[in-house]
């Protein structure tokens, strides 16, 4: 498996955005290349210690984002064209917008849950 950093205890995002970011990361950096075939839903959820549910919102939110591509019965993939920002070119405007409105999304429901439990 490709060695993809895992989450962080201190940050205060969604464990999915965290998982999408990562993987984000692990394409930047060159570990997963254009083209090539993510780790399955059970090794994701090994190796960040999450739920299916959580590596799958993560993978739909890169799908969204024009990142990776789904093919039935075969799995994730890393798109051979990748969108501005992504893969090693400089981030666009768009992309920088996505990103904030993301974390923003994710510090959210994060307060939420913290004040759920209260």
């Amino acid at each position: 498996m490709v060695a993809m950093r895992g989450l962080d205890p201190d940050d205060t995002r969604a464990p999915y955005a965290q998982v999408a970011d990562a993987i984000r990361a692990a394409i930047d950096e060159g570990e997963l290349r254009p083209g090539s075939k993510l780790p399955s839903h059970q090794e994701l959820v090994s190796h960040f210690g999450v739920s299916v549910g959580t590596i799958k919102r993560a993978l739909g939110d890169l799908q969204g984002a024009g990142v990776v591509l789904s093919r039935q019965g075969q799995g994730a993939f890393v798109r051979t064209r990748l969108p501005d920002g992504v893969g090693g070119s400089q981030p666009s405007a768009d992309e920088d917008l996505r990103r904030v409105v993301a974390d923003l999304s994710a510090r959210v429901d994060a307060l939420e849950r913290r004040l759920e439990t209260r």
